[in-house]
């Protein structure tokens, strides 16, 4: 399947189902035998204990295990690759110092014949990051600069879309006030309800009544819940 025809198709895909079902379809006949995608939801969202995961050509006890037993954790090559925002072949993983738990992660690797690949970091609407697993066939420890550019612009397609897909299973954003999303981003930033209130011509007590507001419509109980919370659902971006 040609790039451009991948990307329309995704972009009318209406399931994740289907998502994955044209993923396969665009990497069949390429140097990639085998493929995963996990999706990594945010801290303090309303899915964030939720990993979702797929995968096609990798052993099913290793998969189950990989979400039941939390082995993503254990994953060096995918952490390498989110801190680097870059695609991170599997062997370059074993070149840097790991800890005991990611060693033995990589011999189970080395263990059932997967070696050689490369991990694709992807990400999308608020801090909704994710990772495509891409296997190769014997023969095969590295891609050409512009195939792999090809590559990562599908999985990253495939993220956004999924993305999108969930959304509406996530429910409403909170109601929050303009003056209420204000506070919230100060106290994101670390600022003391003082300091909040010089910055927006309010007092403490002014600015701690918005707070109680806001623990009551986020479901928390404290300054850092109210900030994780608000940055997971996209109500507020520390960058902003």
């Amino acid at each position: 399947m040609l790039l451009e025809d991948y990307r329309a198709a995704v972009d009318a895909a209406e399931t994740s189902e289907t998502l994955w079902v044209l993923l396969r379809d665009y990497f069949r006949d390429t140097e990639v035998r085998r493929l995963s995608y996990i999706h990594l939801p945010p801290l303090g969202a309303p899915d964030d204990r939720r990993i979702e995961a797929e995968a096609d050509g990798f052993p099913t006890t290793l998969v189950e295990r990989y979400i039941a037993d939390r082995l993503y954790r254990d994953n060096p090559i995918l952490a390498l690759a989110q801190r680097r925002a870059e695609p991170v072949y599997w062997d370059e993983a074993e070149k840097i110092a790991l800890t005991p738990r990611e060693t033995a992660f990589i011999a189970e690797f080395h263990k059932i014949g997967l070696q050689y690949g490369v991990g694709i970091p992807v990400f999308g609407p608020d801090g909704r990051r994710g990772q495509y697993g891409l296997g190769f066939v014997d023969g095969v420890r590295r891609l050409a600069p512009a195939v792999l550019n090809d590559y990562r612009l599908a999985c990253q397609v495939g993220h956004l879309r999924y993305c999108a897909l969930i959304r509406p299973t996530l429910g409403p954003l909170p109601a929050l006030s303009e003056r209420e999303t204000e506070v919230l981003a100060w106290v994101a930033r670390g600022k003391s309800n003082g300091l909040i209130g010089e910055i927006l011509g309010i007092s403490p007590n002014t600015v701690d009544a918005h707070l109680r507001r806001i623990y009551l419509k986020l479901g928390v109980f404290d300054r850092l819940s109210a900030a994780v919370r608000g940055i997971g659902v996209g109500l507020i971006h520390t960058g902003s």
